[in-house]
């Protein structure tokens, strides 16, 4: 069953990588729009945190990000016939910070999934009341 898990959250990861390729070049009129990058900043911290919030393995939090970065990677290539999706030029800034902050917004996401208890400490704890704190216990 965690193996489906695993193979669910890389497909994810697969999934994200392809559209933010695609979306790389978006514009509104004339005016690019770099919506890609935030989108696998996003990607890249949300998928790996909510795999490693469902499981109880460290390594939960790495199918995702290797996917996308596989994904990304292969398409950021040119065909035999020049083609590419990750355009240079007057859009390289969108495709370079695609790469840079997507792959490190995974990197740490993977990092902060590996440190104990990272994702499974309660957020609120009560804390013991400390004597003379006006509990009442003084005379």
């Amino acid at each position: 069953m965690l193996a489906l898990g695993y193979l669910l959250f890389a497909v994810a990861g697969v999934l994200a990588a392809a559209i933010e390729v695609l979306l790389v070049p978006s514009r509104i009129g004339q005016t690019l729009v770099p919506i890609a990058p935030i989108l696998a900043v996003l990607s890249n911290v949300a998928l790996p945190a909510i795999s490693r919030g469902l499981t109880d393995t460290v390594l939960s939090a790495v199918p995702p990000v290797a996917g996308w970065l596989v994904t990304t990677f292969v398409l950021a290539s040119s065909t035999p016939e020049g083609d590419v999706l990750l355009p240079a030029g007057s859009e390289a800034y969108i495709s370079y910070s695609l790469l840079g902050f997507g792959t490190l917004a995974g990197l740490l996401t993977i990092w902060r999934a590996s440190r104990p208890g990272a994702w499974t400490r309660p957020r609120f704890t009560a804390r013991p009341a400390r004597p003379g704190s006006g509990t009442g216990d003084a005379r």
